[in-house]
């Protein structure tokens, strides 16, 4: 399975509820028409929980995932018109910018979805494994579903700004409910020391999950 995750701001002057409903409608369905995807999930930014450095590190209004079987079923639907042509000239009726992360994906998502909470991070490639081992104990201790996408490739959009450092990887965590997801993020949890341990600078959304596939 290949992911492709997407960062993604709104518009200059564009309310909140207009960047979803485009993203959602006349934007996903041209997305929809790409063939090869697999899943196809919008991470539309509530809020943010915590910031390492006081603010967050990234511009974020939503974070999209596109996933495909394999790389080649991937590569022919990034090549194909609606890739190239119709889904770029569309991106600027709703976007300010987009940064697209190519991602190794660690873990699984859990079968019934609560409240999910997703991390960009800026790390070192050798604190790879180790983050993982230790998001895992968290699993195993307190029952945290957790995934960690690992960025391999990044690229831009000629018109659109991007994130001047594209983030390293994502994690993806998910909590009972969203009181449970913000204890997640206080000075004693389990959670936080991990991040902080492994990661330079790391930004924890809550997100509103919409799966239009």
């Amino acid at each position: 399975m290949m992911k492709r995750m997407t960062l993604l701001a709104k518009r200059d002057g564009l309310a909140t509820s207009d960047f979803r409903a485009y993203w959602a409608g006349p934007h996903a369905q041209l997305a929809l028409g790409m063939d090869g995807i697999v899943k196809y999930t919008h991470n539309r930014v509530e809020r943010v929980l915590w910031a390492s450095d006081g603010e967050p590190a990234f511009s974020v209004d939503g974070v999209v995932e596109l996933s495909f079987s394999d790389s080649e079923v991937m590569r022919q639907a990034q090549a194909s018109a609606v890739g190239t042509k119709f889904i770029p000239a569309d991106e600027p009726q709703f976007l300010k910018g987009w940064t697209l992360c190519v991602v190794e994906e660690l873990g699984d998502e859990p079968q019934e979805q609560h409240a999910k909470v997703l991390i960009p991070f800026h790390a070192q490639p050798e604190a790879r494994n180790q983050m993982w081992v230790e998001l895992q104990g968290l699993e195993k201790t307190f029952g945290i579903r957790s995934v960690l996408n690992w960025t391999v490739t990044t690229a831009r959009r000629e018109r659109l700004w991007a994130e001047p450092v594209p983030p390293s990887g994502f994690v993806a965590v998910w909590f009972a409910d969203v009181a449970t997801a913000h204890e997640a993020f206080e000075p004693e949890s389990r959670l936080r020391p991990i991040l902080e341990k492994y990661a330079t600078y790391w930004v924890a959304y809550l997100v509103d999950r919409l799966c239009i596939r």
